[in-house]
């Protein structure tokens, strides 16, 4: 199948499973109390966090040695010592939760507890069957799991929120629901691919001794992402979390953006290479960059109507942040947009101190920013997070691989992006929505007759 044909496949595959917490935003902050949204947020994080350390760093070594031996050798070992591990992590970590309980002497909640880890388990396994289908070339299997992902995520958390008047526990409920059936779909997977005589233990010491190259930077990435709700509703209280988290997941939209973008450019400069492949990723590089502007840009000034129609006057305050977390994701994108290096120059090496680096930033700028501001401080803490391993990685490119952007074209599209957003805060303030339709309609025609006119030449097909 063509590259580019399989790619559309699996990044529409990917933004529908992304989708679902944007689906499900409005449903919660006009269903639940602020309260419950915090919480789920917080859930949401401790899955997250939960995820890199079910999976850390084994679905990059599937990738890796797929193609070295035996298919179903690979994937027995893989799938059987996942699921056994995931089972003594998640009893291990219910006894640490015991014993936490018991020394602070708070109320025990097991079967939440018990929720959350079965969660945990039922999506590494499927992320590893997931890979497998990615491998296999199966697009068309994955983009169905993923469709089935949203529309049973939608109806069951309908059903059980509305309906069934279960509140918190019903978002819960629901989100295991789709995590079993997702399972379920994605079994015959390991049913046609798994052997127990396969079980490899040399191949399975191989597999961990070059995923946990890649733990501490997927650990360190996760704390980034999550670690700011943590210590806000720590500091300030789970109410703020809701606010935090409905502003913050409208923000984020830049984020599926930039994700959706690595799903096509990881592949694509790792074929391309060093040799001919500097021009290329400077092309590449600004055209991206003019995207990102342009869609925080747009997402800066529209927020304010995105929340007075769709997520709810309640949450009105999360929304400020919005262009700061859009602020954010654009210096991760040229993060990523910066990432070649790290893989053709042979760096891996050093992206744990990246993220590192980027974590300490964002660790200490909560504490010190969130008792003084807020929900504002935690959203500037993230911002200084990504400027910092940005600036680094740029820093270290000067050496290891130079990608010389064309500042001059970024910067005048800068400066229209920041006074096209600063018109409207001043029109936003007259309350005149007509104004501001106007305004977005200029700066989205001028924006795009801009992006593309400007690009030097359109990205390379690669086939």
């Amino acid at each position: 199948m063509n590259f580019w044909k399989t790619t559309v496949i699996y990044g529409v595959g990917f933004m529908c499973l992304r989708a679902i917490s944007f689906l499900l935003l409005p449903l919660y902050t006009n269903l639940l109390s602020q309260s419950d949204v915090g919480w789920i947020f917080i859930i949401y994080t401790i899955l997250a966090f939960l995820n890199v350390l079910y999976t850390h760093g084994m679905n990059a070594a599937l990738f890796k040695f797929f193609h070295s031996s035996d298919r179903k050798e690979i994937i027995t070992t893989s799938v059987l010592y996942s699921a056994l591990y995931g089972i003594l992590l998640s009893a291990l970590l219910l006894i640490v939760y015991g014993l936490y309980a018991t020394l602070t002497n708070h109320q025990p909640e097991y079967l939440l507890v018990m929720l959350i880890l079965l969660v945990a388990v039922l999506d590494m396994v499927s992320s590893r069957n997931n890979v497998v289908l990615r491998l296999l070339e199966r697009p068309y299997y994955y983009l169905s799991v993923c469709f089935v992902n949203v529309l049973l995520s939608i109806i069951l958390n309908v059903y059980f929120i509305q309906f069934c008047g279960l509140g918190l526990w019903g978002a819960l409920v629901a989100l295991f629901c789709v995590s079993l059936i997702q399972f379920l779909l994605l079994s015959p997977i390991i049913i046609m691919s798994c052997k127990f005589v396969l079980f490899n233990k040399n191949l399975l010491k191989q597999m961990l001794r070059f995923s946990f190259a890649f733990f501490p930077a997927a650990v360190f990435f996760v704390l980034i992402e999550m670690s700011d709700r943590w210590i806000l509703g720590y500091l300030q209280g789970v109410n703020e979390v809701g606010l935090y988290g409905a502003g913050y997941k409208i923000g984020s939209i830049i984020l599926l953006l930039v994700n959706s973008f690595n799903l096509n450019w990881q592949p694509y400069y790792l074929k391309t290479g060093l040799k001919n492949g500097v021009s290329v990723f400077q092309n590449i590089g600004e055209h991206f960059i003019l995207i990102l502007l342009f869609s925080s840009t747009m997402l800066s000034i529209l927020w304010p109507i995105i929340f007075k129609y769709i997520i709810g006057d309640a949450f009105w305050e999360g929304g400020n942040i919005v262009p700061i977390v859009c602020s954010s994701y654009v210096f991760y994108g040229i993060f990523i947009l910066q990432m070649p290096s790290i893989y053709l120059a042979k760096k891996q090496t050093w992206a744990p101190l990246f993220w590192g680096s980027g974590f300490i930033v964002n660790l200490l700028m909560n504490f010190i920013l969130i008792p003084r501001f807020g929900i504002y401080g935690a959203a500037y803490a993230t911002l200084l997070a990504y400027f910092t391993i940005s600036i680094m990685l740029i820093y270290k490119n000067q050496t290891w691989l130079p990608i010389q952007y064309k500042i001059r074209k970024l910067g005048f599209f800068f400066l229209f992006s920041g006074a096209s957003y600063y018109l409207s805060k001043l029109i936003y303030q007259f309350n005149n929505l007509q104004c501001i339709y106007l305004v977005v309609f200029v700066y989205a025609v001028l924006g795009v007759y801009y992006i593309y006119y400007t690009s030097s030449r359109l990205i390379p097909t690669l086939d």
